[in-house]
């Protein structure tokens, strides 16, 4: 596995592109986390609970800003412990482990755990996008 020290930090910033777009409700910048072809879906363990497969950036956007629209909490995407699994000039597949926070009525607190499982490439743009992300709960949010 070739590493490229700059790269790995343009692809974990990826997930925080992800992450403050969620959270701040900048759809735009959500969408720039995503090829345009990418995948997404997830599962809570030890449940039924499950959302995806989505298809392409624009059914990802939809579905998450359906989601976000619907919670009246400020919600923190806290990613950390990135886990390289592989990495080219062009793509790299890691994990890294999700915290999730939520503050409403001047209280904090945990929302769930858990890990994201993911698939960069670098885009015909120059830019790393997610091609695929995919999320294991350890509680339901």
């Amino acid at each position: 596995m070739s590493h490229n020290a700059a790269d790995r930090q343009l692809i974990m910033e990826v997930t925080a592109k992800y992450a403050f777009g969620y959270d701040e409700a900048d759809f735009a910048l959500l969408a720039d986390s995503f090829t345009e072809n990418a995948t997404s879906g997830g599962k809570v363990t030890g449940t039924d609970i499950a959302w995806g497969p989505m298809n392409g950036r624009a059914e990802i956007v939809s579905v998450l800003e359906g989601i976000r629209k619907s919670q009246t909490d400020q919600r923190r995407h806290c990613m950390s412990n990135f886990i390289f699994s592989e990495q080219t000039e062009t793509t790299a597949k890691f994990r890294c482990f999700l915290n999730l926070l939520a503050a409403e009525n001047g209280v904090s607190r945990s929302v769930s755990g858990g890990w994201y499982d993911v698939d960069v490439v670098k885009d015909t743009d120059g830019v790393w996008r997610m091609s695929r992300m995919d999320g294991v709960l350890d509680a339901p949010f």
